[in-house]
């Protein structure tokens, strides 16, 4: 368990921001820390969505990551800049 700062590129958001998660976070975790800082501040909520996170590419083609694969399973690396976008 230790703390790893990753970049998040929320849909929706015009910011990306540096975000503080545990190595033990699922994905589902992660999405939520990230949520915190964007949803009813920069982004409107969508309820009922899931949030999902992929790593960040140039054509935002990349799988999402399993909801229940850790920080540390996926491999994340500090400042890795990350998607997190409503589901559907």
């Amino acid at each position: 368990m230790a703390m790893l700062p990753i970049l998040s590129r929320f849909q929706y958001d015009a910011h990306i921001l540096a975000v503080e998660v545990d190595t033990d976070f699922t994905m589902d975790q992660v999405a939520a820390a990230c949520a915190e800082h964007c949803i009813n501040h920069h982004v409107k909520d969508q309820p009922g969505k899931r949030l999902r996170v992929r790593r960040t590419t140039e054509d935002d083609s990349a799988e999402p990551l399993p909801p229940e694969m850790t920080v540390a399973e996926a491999g994340l690396q500090m400042y890795d800049c990350l998607d997190i976008y409503f589901e559907g």
